[in-house]
């Protein structure tokens, strides 16, 4: 009997399909695709549609069911679309917006392909979110209930909803580094044509188009807008805030009175918030293009009586009793923020502050007392503790007051100065000082504006010191020795700023320029 081994018969395995090409997906990312049908598994593994150039010359339609890694649609039937989403399109082939609408089935999975394919990858959507959460909406526009928000998401990779699609991708606006991200184009930020392009269609779909989470989202494309210097785009985005916030009645003073205050208080406090926040962009678009003059500004807007502010609701308590404590054991003010009964948004005070500043009814014996009113906020926000380290939105918008409060009696030196308050030229020598401080620890300047922490406000309130230095600070503000190097520091946290908000490379811009004439080396 031979004790050779008799051969090992080995079931056939079946052919895998292949494509002849990359997948569009690899071929855009200039990532190795296995070229498996009907999806890669790098298509897989980032929930992405999985497409083909011959596809898309054939018409060939793909299953959406490799959204979900490879699980077929929660909603049952599978979608039928002709290709990946056309709002981030980065190949060579761009068939119509019009067309891949005609072929989606549902609003909410078409919602969820878009932000997918525009924030990457899954993994880049929670990134996207947890960016937003640790640094905007943690430190200077709080706008967003986040333990809400984080409900929403329990089931959003399984139930897809087309609100909240929109939503993350504006938080993806203001919370990534905007110009140094990839992907520009001929038509400009990729990212921001897609939230307006997808915010729009997402409204015409809905049954509710003025809800809180789509003037949310207006409020994040407002705000992006004035950080890139499109003062217009952003006037238009927040007349569409006041708009809706009139249709959903806030502009009622009915709204706000002791029934709703009883009954619906945390609802009337995110409502404070996002009405102080409109108020907040609408002011500083206000403050940084004057000569636009556009009819929205605040004041004009008639209301015969003041939405309550936060506060009113135990938003914003600076004393040492109310301060809320963390886990960690250290008292922070804002230690509470995930929920909306903790969350802060001292930004509404001074939002008004710098509304009244601006405002042309402002009486001229009131300017030194609101000063020192906008002063003491200021120190009061300063000396809070926060769990980010800081609030720098409410901190540049009361710099920004302090400057046009003092600013008209610069020139009058002490003469008819209330000896009761402080002189112009020391208030403003009191926010340049604070400015500068901030200039001159760049390091730490930069790492929180990496993270997201740092209000585009700093900007303009660099830009307008730098200003009052070129123009007073020899002769009013008695800065002789050092005015100079003041507007060089200001002048590089501002090229640091334009490393995230392309607003401050504007204000570069027509710095060099009036320090040129005042050193006589411009030429125009």
């Amino acid at each position: 009997m031979s004790n050779a081994s008799s051969p090992v018969t080995t079931s056939p395995q079946p052919d895998v399909q292949k494509a002849s090409r990359v997948c569009l997906n690899c071929k855009r990312k200039k990532k190795k695709c296995d070229k498996a049908l009907p999806s890669c598994s790098r298509c897989v593994e980032s929930y992405q549609f999985c497409q083909h150039e011959d596809d898309i010359v054939a018409g060939n339609p793909v299953t959406a069911g490799y959204l979900y890694g490879g699980v077929s649609s929660p909603l049952g039937n599978p979608v039928q679309l002709h290709r990946q989403s056309p709002l981030a399109w980065g190949g060579n082939l761009r068939p119509s917006l019009v067309a891949s609408i005609r072929s989606a089935d549902n609003i909410n999975l078409y919602a969820l392909q878009c932000v997918i394919d525009i924030l990457d990858s899954r993994q880049g959507v929670e990134q996207t979110v947890l960016a937003f959460f640790e640094g905007p909406n943690a430190s200077w526009f709080s706008i967003i209930d986040r333990s809400n928000f984080e409900r929403l998401r329990e089931d959003f990779w399984t139930s897809p909803s087309a609100e909240t699609c929109v939503l993350i991708l504006c938080m993806s606006l203001i919370s990534r580094p905007t110009i140094s991200s990839p992907g520009p184009t001929p038509m400009g930020d990729t990212v921001y044509l897609s939230a307006k392009t997808l915010l729009s269609l997402v409204q015409s779909q809905s049954s509710r188009p003025m809800s809180t989470s789509f003037l949310q989202a207006e409020l994040l494309v407002a705000m992006y807008e004035y950080t890139q210097a499109l003062p217009q785009q952003a006037y238009l985005s927040v007349g569409r805030c006041f708009q809706m916030s009139r249709a959903l009645g806030w502009q009622d003073k009915s709204y706000w009175g002791p029934n709703n205050m009883a009954t619906i208080p945390k609802i009337l406090k995110l409502h404070s918030i996002l009405w102080w926040a409109m108020v907040y962009i609408d002011n500083h678009l206000h403050a940084a293009y004057q000569e636009s003059k556009f009819p929205l500004h605040a004041p004009t807007l008639g209301l015969e009586f003041e939405i309550p502010q936060p506060e009113t609701f135990g938003q914003f308590a600076p004393t040492p009793s109310q301060l809320q404590i963390q886990s960690v054991g250290a008292a922070y003010c804002d230690g509470n923020s995930h929920h909306i009964d903790g969350m802060v948004f001292p930004e509404a005070t001074s939002a008004f502050n710098l509304n009244t500043a601006l405002s042309p009814l402002m009486l001229s014996e009131r300017h030194e007392e609101l000063s020192d009113a906008v002063w003491q906020h200021t120190l009061d926000v300063f000396q809070t503790p926060w769990s980010t380290g800081d609030r720098s939105g409410a901190m540049s918008t009361n710099l920004i007051a302090m400057l046009k409060l003092n600013q008209s009696g610069l020139l009058a030196g002490s003469a008819g100065t209330d000896p009761h308050f402080t002189s112009p030229a020391e208030n403003i020598r009191k926010a340049i000082a604070y400015l500068h401080n901030e200039a001159a620890n760049l390091p730490s300047f930069q790492e929180r504006l990496a993270r997201g922490r740092v209000a585009p406000f700093w900007a303009f309130a660099a830009y307008y010191a730098s200003l009052l230095l070129i123009s007073h600070g020899e002769t009013e503000l008695e800065m002789a020795a050092d005015w100079l190097q003041k507007v060089i520091d200001l002048k590089n946290m501002l090229h640091i700023c334009a490393g995230r908000w392309k607003i401050a490379e504007r204000y570069v811009y027509l710095l060099d320029q009036q320090l040129g004439v005042r050193l006589g080396t411009y030429v125009g």
